[in-house]
């Protein structure tokens, strides 16, 4: 159930049962390749709850108006002044949700000023917001949380080490923190926008002391963070509170299984959460004890500090493995994708993830690309489910039903493995008087 493959691996096995070489293969029996490849993964993606595609109790937030409330590194919105945001893939960037490693480094430069990270934002007159974020002190253990409408500042010191509040301004109701586990703390301010509220910002800033802001920074220092969310507290459109099929920052949803107040991971019997489903997404709504049913109109109490975010078990929407050759003489634009053959006449499939002008490929920009891959487990399968639909193609009809045969055998396999081997067995979707999903009495 680990690891990864890629097209160039299937093209070689795939060519040495047909018995072509991929590169002496004309265009259009490359095409019928990519194309079969495409068919097969989706096929069995499809077909089971497989653990490496369908997240179990992955954290998620409904009704923030900001982008990327877990990565910091995405200039587009976020703007950094005298810090570097970072992400990894080790255990010091889990969060302190679901424990995956998206949460944001912050280090101080070196520069005498003021340390911080803020996106902008458009606030509208005399409405109530709500700004919340986790942070773990990294040698800096004292933050400021602000957010500025364009006539006032909302703000309050926090200290990240004894989880005192500081001096506060502003705001419309008292500043909180609370503790979280790996080492995070969650602070929050609320706070009333002014009459003639406009364009501002909202973020935080470092500080050496609970006062202080502008001073000399060192590259050591600085804090984690994670989960920057503003949120409506006193209106909210239609599809405020719903988590989107296709969210910044987030893999999209292609089925959604069941939806948690609390971490399934974790010891004791998580809530459920009341939800709907819309064209538009997952949309949250009040569970047994709270106007059960209703889509909110604003923020609801149970909705709050101490209860977001909320915990998914969804399946992911399976990549397409279709795509034109890259093209030396193209500009790519952010999620356009491509078949790059290097100078080896390697195949393999590339998305954008950061605009390129023409010549900047894979191999002379590889921060720009990332490589599409599937779980190994997908991988039998998919070779020769593909191998029978080049058969069919060439009338073998009879051997491309005993290569289906085969194809689904593998698939057999990997799913006797993950439930009986495994063990993964999720519980079933009941109503019971312990959960909070909505009964019919």
């Amino acid at each position: 159930m680990s690891g990864y493959r890629n097209y160039s691996e299937y093209t070689s096995r795939i060519s040495g049962l047909i018995g072509i070489p991929y590169s002496s293969m004309t265009t259009n029996e490359k095409t019928f390749i990519q194309g079969y490849f495409d068919s097969a993964v989706r096929t069995i993606w499809n077909t089971n709850n497989w653990m490496d595609i369908t997240p179990y109790g992955e954290a998620r937030f409904a009704g923030n108006l900001g982008y990327y409330p877990n990565d910091l590194t995405k200039t587009a919105y976020w703007t950094a002044t005298n810090v570097t945001p970072t992400q990894g893939s080790t255990l010091v960037y889990a969060n302190p949700a679901d424990g995956r490693y998206t949460s944001t480094k912050i280090a101080e430069t070196i520069d005498n000023a003021q340390h911080g990270i803020a996106q902008a934002y458009t606030f509208g007159y005399s409405q109530g917001y709500q700004f919340s974020g986790y942070f773990k002190p990294n040698g800096r253990n004292y933050i400021y949380l602000y957010a500025n409408d364009g006539v006032s500042t909302y703000y309050s010191y926090f200290n990240l080490q004894t989880g005192q509040i500081g001096t506060s301004g502003n705001l419309s109701a008292n500043a909180q923190i609370s503790q979280q586990p790996n080492g995070y703390w969650l602070c929050t301010i609320c706070f009333t926008s002014a009459s003639t509220a406009g364009v501002g910002t909202y973020g935080f800033k470092l500080s050496t002391d609970g006062s202080t802001l502008s001073y000399a920074g060192s590259t050591s220092l600085g804090c984690y963070n994670w989960g920057d969310i503003l949120l409506p507290t006193s209106y909210a459109n239609s599809n405020q509170f719903t988590i989107g099929w296709e969210q910044l920052g987030e893999d999209k949803i292609d089925t959604v299984y069941q939806v948690w107040k609390d971490n399934p991971t974790s010891a004791g019997n998580p809530r459920q959460q009341g939800y709907e489903l819309t064209v538009n997404g997952i949309q949250i709504v009040g569970p047994v004890g709270y106007t059960q049913g209703v889509i909110y109109s604003n923020l609801p109490a149970w909705y709050s500090l101490s209860q977001f975010p909320v915990y998914l078990w969804y399946r992911r929407v399976n990549p397409t493995f279709i795509a034109d050759d890259y093209s030396d003489s193209t500009d790519y634009a952010v999620d356009d994708q491509v078949l790059f053959t290097d100078s080896k006449n390697v195949s393999n499939f590339y998305k954008c993830t950061q605009a390129t002008t023409a010549g900047q490929s894979p191999t002379t920009a590889p921060g720009s690309w990332s490589e599409l891959l599937i779980p190994e487990f997908l991988f039998l399968f998919s070779v020769f489910r593909g191998f029978a639909d080049w058969l069919r193609m060439d009338g073998q009809m009879e051997k491309a039903a005993a290569m289906d045969q085969k194809a689904d055998s593998y698939a057999d396999a990997e799913s006797d493995k993950q439930e009986r081997q495994m063990g993964w067995l999720p519980p079933m979707k009941v109503q019971t008087h312990v959960t909070s999903q909505a009964r019919v009495r």
